[in-house]
Order: structure tokens, then C-alpha cells, then sequence
């Protein structure tokens, strides 16, 4: 994968400000591997869809998004149903997508790794009409990645993410929820219900093992009513990809999800925060083209 001419999009304050240190730099390390690339900084949310989708409309090949999932799916948003191919250059603590996609520890070997990458379609998801690649959730999920970003500065996002569940679980209690995935309904408390493009979330959280990119649908993880106890334990699991149990904790594939809320709730989509009383969930089968392993 040479003499490409692609598009280097940084956010600054990915990394807790390692994207402004990254963006002066970056360029060169791609140039080493013989593929060409501008890099321009992103200047405010959002901001990274409509610098892809402008360089999807000018024909670039290839868009790189230098930041966490947030950024992926930022300029995922702006380059879908065009001929342009997302690469990531990550810089957040967690980079679960990245994981997803085969990307190796540590940028140095990032350019090396896309100038051999191999280009593939994926699966994208679709929450109230917003893109996700990776995950998004409702419940103690939405919760948890409210405060992460507190502790992050502290202590990292994935001790974060850790740091912000325990806590949660101390406060947050399973909610009234009305669940309809692919016409089936099912109603009960749910601590938190998980739709999974990824296998992974929170920075190492194994939340969906059997997720596949490429398969056309989501993988749903719904956790009942646990208790505090039940909850920390089920947390414990969570990293090992053990936690679902056929009871308390199920697993189901879907092509569209429909939550309906009692009351607004904190949810997550890739991380970013966002609050809703009602989420229709769907899945958009080899909708972007990517390199990965």
C-alpha cells in the first residue's frame, strides 16, 4: 500500500494533548513508508466529519484518523458511501477499534503496519441516526463513560473507565427498560445493555467476544438486574469475556435494537457521551472500507 495520497486528521487533545505533539510529526513517519499525507488539526467537535467528507468529495484515497475511537468515528461519519478508506493512527489510551482491526501497540509501527495493511469492508453501527464502529450502550455504560473523562486526567481513560465503574456500580441502579430486537420484546430492569460492532470497550473491557465486523449484525450484551455485589463480580469477568452467564447476563445478535426509556438516561457511542429516552439501534452491513490486519 504505497504512493497513496492521503489525509492525515489529528485531534490535538487526544492522548491528554499527545495529538498537538503527534501533528507536527506525523507526516514525516508516513512519507518514510511512501505514503504521502497532508495532516491538518481538527478545531472543535465535529469538526473531523466535515474535514473527511470534504476530502472524500476531493477524491483522496485514504482519510487516517489520529486520535481515540471518538475521532475513527467522527471521520467515519464523513466518508461513507464514498471510494475513501479510513486508516487509524491511535492515540487514545483505549484504542479498542484499533484492537478490532488488528492495529499494533505503539504509533511507530503504525506507519509501517498501514503501508502493508490490507483494505477490507466492516460493518458500521447507527444509533439514533449517529454512527458507531465500535460500541454503544445504555445504562450503567452511559453512566460510567460520564465520568470517565474526570478521572481519565488523573489516572489514564482505562484505569478511568475502572475507577468510574466501581463507582457507578456504589450508585447507579438497574433501570425500567422495553426492549424490541429484530420484533421480539422484552421488558425487565437492566443495568446496561451493550450493542457491539468490536469486541471490546473501556479500554480492555472484553464486552462482546463473539462480535465479528463483517457479519451484518450487532452483538447485544443485556445485564438485568444485578445487585452491588453481583455487579462488581460481573465487572471482574467483564475483562475476561466471561461474564455472560445465560441469566442474570445474555447475549444475542440483531440487526436493529429499539430501547424505550422510562426517563433519559446517559448513553455511550464510541466513547463520547450523549443522553437519550429512546434508542433505535442498526446495523449498516460492509458499509465502510478500512485497512487493517
Amino acid at each position: 500500500m504505497t504512493s497513496l495520497q492521503g489525509l492525515v486528521i489529528v485531534n490535538p487533545a487526544a492522548g491528554g494533548g499527545r495529538g498537538r505533539r503527534v501533528a507536527h510529526t506525523v507526516g514525516a513517519a508516513f512519507e518514510a513508508v511512501g505514503i504521502s499525507c497532508d495532516v491538518v488539526v481538527t478545531e472543535r467537535p465535529g469538526h473531523a466529519t466535515e474535514l473527511a467528507r470534504g476530502a472524500a468529495a476531493d477524491g483522496r484515497p485514504l482519510v487516517i484518523a489520529a486520535g481515540g475511537d471518538g475521532t475513527a468515528s467522527e471521520v467515519a461519519s464523513g466518508i461513507l458511501g464514498s471510494g475513501t478508506v479510513l486508516a487509524l493512527y491511535p492515540l487514545g489510551s483505549g484504542n479498542d477499534f484499533a484492537r478490532a482491526l488488528g492495529y499494533p501497540r505503539g504509533t511507530e509501527r503504525i506507519p509501517r503496519f498501514l503501508a502493508g495493511a490490507c483494505e477490507r469492508r466492516i460493518d458500521v453501527g447507527e444509533v439514533n441516526g449517529r454512527i458507531f464502529l465500535n460500541a454503544a450502550g445504555v445504562g450503567i455504560d452511559g453512566h460510567v463513560a460520564a465520568r470517565v473523562e474526570a478521572s481519565a486526567r488523573v489516572v489514564g481513560r482505562t484505569l478511568g473507565y475502572l475507577v468510574g465503574s466501581l463507582v457507578s456500580i456504589a450508585c447507579y441502579r438497574p433501570q425500567p427498560m422495553r426492549v424490541t430486537i429484530d420484533g421480539k420484546v422484552i421488558e425487565g430492569r437492566f443495568l446496561v445493555i451493550v450493542a457491539s460492532n468490536g469486541t471490546h470497550f473501556g479500554g480492555g473491557m472484553h464486552v462482546a467476544p463473539h462480535a465479528a465486523l463483517a457479519d451484518g449484525l450487532l452483538e447485544l450484551t443485556l445485564a438485568g438486574d444485578l445487585g452491588r455485589a453481583a455487579s462488581v463480580v460481573a465487572l471482574a469477568r467483564l475483562y475476561r469475556g466471561t461474564h455472560v452467564n445465560g441469566t442474570t447476563i445474555t447475549a444475542r445478535r440483531a440487526r436493529e435494537v429499539h430501547i424505550e426509556l422510562e426517563r433519559t438516561l446517559p448513553m455511550e457511542h464510541d466513547g463520547e457521551v450523549g443522553y437519550a429516552r429512546d434508542l433505535v439501534l442498526r446495523v449498516r452491513p460492509a458499509a465502510l472500507r478500512v485497512l487493517g490486519a
